[in-house]
């Protein structure tokens, strides 16, 4: 099983290398959606800072569903899939390691671009730390939740807008959650319990979401 894994592992980061526009655009995109909210509501320092949290979450979602739609489609289209299946090898795993290499050269480069809340915004150090670890929790929920519509729509052609409507409604919450986290950090409020929570939620997720992916990826084949 271990060589099952590092063998996916260094296929994926090889084809995520050797395909960088497939994730770089991702990342060019998040980086325009922040800047396009200064430009559009103007330089009131005051009314930036109110929702700059808000901006960059919703960058965040929006540059996570954008680098989805692909995620099993060429697995799907040259056989891998198939051949994990028929090799018994774990499906749920696969998946897992498959969106974890998504997440990491995805969803980590959007935690380190979150520093741009501070000259955007005008986030403060420890407001813009806190972002950028609520994000390092939310993020790969985000990506988990987004990768089960891509299954459920992989053997669609131009499945990319209905893949959407399917994970936004379930990757409300955790936006929601997350935006009113930097409030209570501002009021004085307790912190903690909230990082708690979006870490229970990435590790129920780490766990049963891969199995639903892997139910989603047979129905396709």
């Amino acid at each position: 099983m271990s060589g099952f894994i590092l063998a996916t592992l260094r296929r994926e980061l090889l084809l995520r290398f050797n395909h960088l526009s497939s994730w770089v655009y991702t990342l060019v995109f998040f980086v325009l959606v922040l800047l396009l909210f200064p430009l559009a509501v103007g330089a009131n320092a005051q009314f930036l800072n109110h929702i700059g949290v808000a901006a960059i979450w919703i960058a965040a979602v929006l540059a996570v569903l954008l680098g989805m739609e692909g995620l099993f489609r060429t697995d799907v289209e040259d056989g891998t899939l198939e051949q994990v299946i028929v090799a018994r090898q774990s499906l749920a795993l696969w998946a897992l390691v498959k969106v974890s290499v998504h997440w990491l050269t995805g969803g980590f480069a959007i935690v380190l671009l979150s520093v741009l809340s501070i000259p955007l915004f005008g986030l403060n150090m420890n407001e813009a730390g806190f972002l950028a670890l609520s994000l390092l929790l939310g993020t790969p929920i985000l990506t988990l939740i987004a990768a089960i519509a891509a299954a459920l729509t992989v053997s669609l052609k131009g499945g990319g807008v209905l893949m959407s409507l399917i994970a936004l409604p379930l990757q409300l919450p955790i936006l929601i959650f997350a935006t009113g986290a930097v409030d209570v950090l501002r009021a004085g409020g307790a912190v903690m319990p909230i990082l708690a929570l979006l870490a229970a939620g990435l590790i129920l997720s780490v766990i049963f979401i891969p199995f639903a992916l892997a139910s989603a990826l047979r129905l396709s084949v």
